[in-house]
């Protein structure tokens, strides 16, 4: 009988589509695994899963830190952008300081002028004369104080409106919380990966594990003996659901019409 592993990236990273293994030691999907930064695939490592109806184990991915001569050699290019920004910011702060140490050229050849003094003779009757504003500047300083007096200000009138939406929203009735049934909540994640059209057997395996001895029904004994039977049926299986029109999948909400429209 085939063997099945679980494939388990540890630190990286598996591809989409990622199948599970039929080897002990995995070599026929490596390369579906992403190494992390810096760190390069050593192998997998086995570890038993008790219990499992699907897998007889899973396959760990390893990984060990690249040597530091790689690691340099790989981020030199990094360095160098680093470097050639540092010298540029440089040269435009010495520049930028050697501008400001020099005086200005024209404040030191602009000559100056001397001031001129203008002399009023003692006049008193002339000055009396002077000091009287007119009828006519009396006229225009009134004017100007009546110009200047201040604005009133304008209060901001509320919207009505505004206030009778806010009040409306505050009445209105807060959603009921969905149930904690697993059966209704499985039964939701099962039919969300089927009109979906889910590719991946991970998510469909993910789903049995959650749910497992927590719920019973047609839902669940098809997710067990149909999709995850093995990886050769699965991909039938998903071929025959790619055929289906998108307006009936949404339209399918049990097992018996999607059997019907898988065949």
């Amino acid at each position: 009988m085939e063997k099945r592993y679980y494939i388990d990236p540890g630190k990286g990273e598996k591809m989409d589509g990622c199948p599970y293994s039929t080897y002990e030691d995995g070599h026929d999907v490596e390369e579906y695994i992403i190494p992390p930064k810096d760190y390069i695939y050593t192998g997998f490592k086995f570890e038993p899963l008790v219990n499992n109806q699907i897998y007889d184990g899973k396959l760990v991915a390893q990984f060990e830190k690249k040597p530091i001569q790689d690691r340099l050699t790989s981020n030199l290019w990094k360095v160098m952008v680093a470097a050639i920004i540092i010298v540029v910011i440089g040269i435009v702060v010495l520049l930028a300081v050697s501008i400001f140490r020099n005086p200005k050229s024209s404040s030191s050849t602009q000559p100056t002028t001397p001031k001129t003094e203008t002399v009023v003779p003692a006049d008193t009757s002339s000055t009396q004369e002077v000091d009287k504003p007119s009828q006519s500047e009396k006229i225009v300083v009134e004017e100007k104080e009546t110009v200047s007096e201040p604005t009133e200000k304008v209060e901001q009138i509320k919207d009505p409106q505004t206030s009778e939406n806010q009040t409306i929203e505050s009445n209105e009735q807060p959603q009921q919380p969905l149930a904690n049934d697993p059966n209704v909540q499985f039964k939701q994640e099962f039919w969300t990966l089927i009109h979906q059209r889910e590719y991946r057997m991970d998510s469909y395996h993910e789903l049995f594990v959650n749910y497992k001895g927590k719920v019973k029904g047609e839902e669940f004994d098809y997710l067990r003996n149909t999709i995850l039977k093995d990886y050769v049926s699965f991909k039938a299986w998903y071929d025959n659901l790619k055929k289906i029109p998108e307006s009936q999948l949404q339209s399918i909400k049990t097992v018996d019409e999607l059997k019907k429209r898988i065949q």
